[in-house]
């Protein structure tokens, strides 16, 4: 992860980005080259990238223009998953009180979403949708507007209203009204009805559908009293900076969020140990208080006694 002033990506993050690359690809590199697919931006081309590329023996292939929406993995797959999931995120968490999803709710859903997306048979989908692998560039030829078949139009004959029905046959209900008009209707009608026993099954079916919704409400809510208190308990987490500006790694993250838990850990034992000597001085003071008045009654009674013994031994 890495930030810049602007919010943009840039020649120095790129070129960061690249390095990045470099490590782990080359530990499941086969042969002495490694192939680069990007496209046209600016900062894929500067000296700086392409002398890394050159020390490294990696290929940077530019994808043709305007190609990115038939040629480019990201665009053809992985976005779509992308989108797809994040807005799955969004309306869970619009469903449980998120009135807000900022950059808080992002992050939370974050690590989710990522899993969901960057799959093994996801990845390997777009490689062949995009015709790289296996190579076939039939699949995006097809696609272009000179090789795509012209649309057939079939004209659809216009449905004729059907004649009306002296009983008529009632459909499912799917709101607590419609469920009581048709308990109303199913009481006035002739049980000997050729259309009571479809009716009386439409009936049925809407009270489970009813019963269904409430269990399903009820369940929603206990989800989103759920959410809703984990959000609270996200909001109060402390907020502060890891690092400004740079690049960093998750494993540098992980080193750094591990060092935060054992300071946070070492700075409570010694507020433990501060507290426990504060409470030891604190009844050593209790004790003597509490046997002051003892030890002071004792020395009068030993000197009221002493006095006696002396007064007895004069007159003996």
């Amino acid at each position: 992860m890495s930030v810049s002033e602007t919010g943009y990506s840039n020649d120095l993050l790129y070129l960061e980005w690249l390095k990045y690359f470099e490590r782990f690809s080359a530990q499941r590199q086969v042969g002495a080259f490694h192939l680069l697919l990007l496209d046209g931006y600016g900062s894929h081309c500067t000296r700086e990238f392409i002398a890394f590329c050159d020390e490294k023996n990696i290929i940077p292939f530019c994808l043709p223009p305007h190609t990115t929406h038939l040629l480019q993995l990201l665009d053809v797959v992985i976005f779509q998953s992308l989108k797809h999931y994040h807005a799955e995120a969004m309306d869970k968490a619009t469903r449980t009180g998120c009135s807000d999803f900022n950059k808080v709710e992002f992050l939370s859903a974050l690590t989710s979403i990522r899993t969901q997306v960057f799959k093994q048979t996801t990845i390997i989908s777009a490689f062949w949708k995009t015709g790289l692998l296996p190579y076939n560039p039939h699949i995006v030829l097809s696609r272009l507007p000179e090789h795509m078949s012209n649309t057939t139009y079939s004209t659809q004959p216009v449905p004729t209203t059907p004649p009306p029905n002296p009983c008529p046959i009632l459909s499912t209900p799917h709101t607590i009204r419609s469920l009581k008009r048709q308990a109303h209707y199913l009481e006035d009608a002739n049980p000997g009805s050729p259309t009571f026993g479809v009716n009386l099954q439409c009936f049925i079916q809407g009270s489970l559908i009813q019963a269904q919704s409430g269990a399903v409400a009820y369940q929603e809510l206990t989800h989103t009293q759920a959410a809703e208190k984990a959000r609270a308990t996200c909001q109060n987490w402390t907020r502060c900076s890891v690092q400004k500006g740079g690049v960093l790694y998750a494993h540098q993250a992980c080193m750094m969020v591990q060092k935060k838990v054992e300071d946070d850990t070492q700075r409570k034992a010694e507020k433990a140990e501060r507290e426990l000597e504060r409470l030891r001085k604190e009844v050593i003071r209790d004790r003597k208080r509490l046997w002051k008045p003892v030890f002071q009654e004792l020395k009068r009674v030993v000197r009221k006694q002493q006095r006696k013994e002396r007064r007895i031994s004069r007159h003996g």
